[in-house]
């Protein structure tokens, strides 16, 4: 389908609220119930732990029920419609809580968000692989995303700046402006994109059974192949993402600046994202991703080299480190909508929730245990926070940071190498569909 500019603004515009709520609930939304309301940092952390694997769980099981169930509205829209209220609800009572809150409310509330946030996000990325068929338009579809993504997640991250710059230090003001922020932008973004973008009519054979889908899933190299890849980058980025404020803030004395630094980090990954695009629109898109990883590894190494107090020269290194950020972000998810067609052709349906939401399982899978993992060799290279390490564990700090991703970059890449799914097989796959829809 040929979209407009009109209506790819309208699409890629829902990606600004869930920029702009996920950044929040792994940044600032612990803290400010552990200590802000007083929770407790055990309470919280076991709370945020249980809802963060309740989120995994249901993402298949929703990607199953809404590739089952069409309406005359379409699939994805009446989903989406669905997460609009459940996620402003929500959002209220998390970022603006009335008086003391009890562990039994975060707990309700996070599960809510998360049921309304896999609406959302499952059906917008199912939406997407259907919007976009070509090869090359999935990739700039998903790269527009990628890059609304980013601007959502740095606005986000001005809010609070915003407050601090007019003296209001109060955690529990500064969630209150990234929860109307967030309301703000969902509403009318999330309506736009309802009424003015369209549904791709489908037409497929019978259902099949989930029996049959899992099998059908099983039986995929393609897919077994793109969610190791997605784990391990996931885990790459989760060690990266837990580690890089440490490295800031003790290995080179820059702590009192880290919010400008990963300010100017992300900016880099959200200027790249037309770079990457290009790169897919002239390679493979799995080769322009082996190519990403190949540039952090030749990269890493160079935290070695800076010296403590260099904010300028940390800037650039970090910088140059943000510019592969964002490409496995929509990259992945342009070739999963690939995947789909092959499954398409096997199976006579459109099955890309389903597919979608393995891919996002495995990336919070990858994220999740990484901060399990990292903290572990923190803590068996000597590294403590909050005192002052000698240069042992620093060197510590600083291994782990560049070894542990190195080993992951190269093991995604090695998974992506001969993907058997490219340009050439992609367009065949939509010439059989296309002539099978006729």
């Amino acid at each position: 389908m040929q979209l407009s500019r009109a209506r790819v603004l309208a699409f890629v515009s829902q990606a600004l609220p869930i920029a702009g709520l996920g950044l929040p609930i792994v940044i600032y939304l612990p803290p400010f119930y552990a200590e802000e309301l007083g929770l407790g940092l055990t309470a919280v952390g076991s709370i945020f732990m249980i809802t963060r694997f309740f989120d995994v769980a249901i993402d298949p099981a929703f990607g199953l029920l809404a590739d089952r169930h069409a309406t005359r509205w379409g699939r994805r829209k009446p989903w989406i419609a669905a997460a609009l209220p459940i996620l402003a609800l929500s959002v209220w009572q998390i970022f603006l809580p009335a008086g003391a809150v009890s562990g039994t409310y975060l707990l309700i509330w996070l599960l809510v968000l998360y049921v309304g946030w896999t609406f959302a996000t499952i059906s917008i990325v199912a939406w997407s692989a259907e919007l976009a068929t070509d090869y090359d338009a999935r990739t700039r579809l998903q790269g527009a995303y990628q890059a609304m993504l980013m601007i959502g997640l740095i606005a986000v991250l001005a809010v609070p700046a915003v407050y601090e710059a007019a003296g209001v230090l109060s955690m529990r003001e500064k969630m209150r402006g990234v929860g109307l922020f967030i309301i703000v932008l969902l509403v009318p973004t999330f309506i736009a994109a309802i009424t003015s973008v369209p549904e791709v009519p489908l037409t497929e054979r019978a259902h099949v059974d989930w029996r049959g889908v899992l099998a059908t899933l099983w039986r995929s190299r393609p897919l077994r192949r793109l969610l190791l890849a997605d784990l391990l980058v996931g885990l790459s980025s989760g060690v990266s993402g837990s580690l890089v404020v440490f490295v800031m803030k003790d290995a080179l004395a820059l702590g009192q600046r880290s919010g400008v630094l990963m300010l100017c980090y992300f900016l880099s990954g959200c200027i790249a994202i037309p770079l990457w695009v290009k790169i897919g629109a002239r390679i493979e898109k799995h080769t322009t991703l082996i190519w990403a990883q190949l540039y952090s590894i030749l990269l890493l190494p160079v935290f070695f080299l800076l010296t403590p107090g260099n904010f300028w020269l940390a800037l650039v290194v970090l910088m140059l480190f943000g510019i592969p950020y964002a490409s496995h972000r929509f990259l992945m998810k342009a070739i999963m909508a690939d995947i789909t067609d092959e499954d398409q052709v096997r199976t006579g349906r459109m099955q890309a929730g389903v597919y979608f939401s393995l891919l996002a399982s495995t990336e919070k899978i990858g994220l999740a245990l990484a901060v399990g993992v990292t903290y572990a060799l923190l803590d068996y290279v000597g590294f403590k926070t909050g005192v002052a390490n000698d240069t042992a564990a620093i060197n510590g700090l600083l291994g782990v940071f560049v070894a542990l991703p190195t080993v992951l970059h190269v093991l995604c890449a090695l998974t992506l190498w001969r993907f058997p799914l490219g340009r050439e097989r992609q367009r065949e796959l939509r010439r059989q569909i296309e002539g099978a829809g006729a």
